[in-house]
């Protein structure tokens, strides 16, 4: 009963306390932007909103890395927690982040180049959430992009830091 008040159930969510893009490569994105904003006294979620202009066709020729740190004795130390992607898998095959990136996307692949607004993004109330082996953190994405040589090329980089939040409903 100690997540239960009467008639009233917990709901997890990922609160967004900074968001910043570190580094966009010119040859590849023009103009991007990273915000995060309420909508109101009574949502309490910061949603995630990224605009920008691709310059070239993006497919599975970008690696998605994310690395999870966790808030430590006052700074951020890497965890255990990571994920790797190739970019149309992430977008079009994914069912817990892929969704809420990809809806204000086309759902083709390779994505055409183009002026692109990711508006609204959140994480859900996910079952992981409850049971995350910690409450704050900073989640870092690199992107790579494959060069025709082989090479991979530095494409965009950022980070979020959040905390996993509780209220009633």
């Amino acid at each position: 009963m100690e997540n239960e008040q009467v008639g009233l159930l917990v709901i997890y969510y990922v609160d967004v306390e900074a968001l910043n893009l570190t580094y966009w490569n010119p040859k590849y994105y023009r103009d991007c932007n990273a915000t995060a904003k309420r909508f109101g006294r009574n949502d309490p979620i910061h949603y995630i909103h990224i605009h920008g202009e691709t310059l070239v066709p993006l497919g599975n020729n970008v690696l998605v890395d994310v690395f999870v740190h966790e808030f430590l004795s006052n700074e951020y130390r890497r965890s255990f927690v990571e994920m790797h992607y190739k970019l149309c898998d992430l977008l079009l095959r994914d069912n817990v982040f892929g969704q809420y990136i990809n809806k204000d996307l086309p759902k083709t692949c390779p994505i055409p180049k183009g002026v692109y607004h990711l508006t609204n993004m959140s994480i859900p109330d996910l079952p992981l959430l409850k049971t995350f082996p910690f409450q704050k953190g900073r989640v870092f994405a690199h992107t790579t992009i494959k060069r025709e040589a082989g090479t991979r090329e530095r494409l965009l980089d950022g980070y979020v830091d959040v905390v996993i939040k509780q209220r009633w409903r």
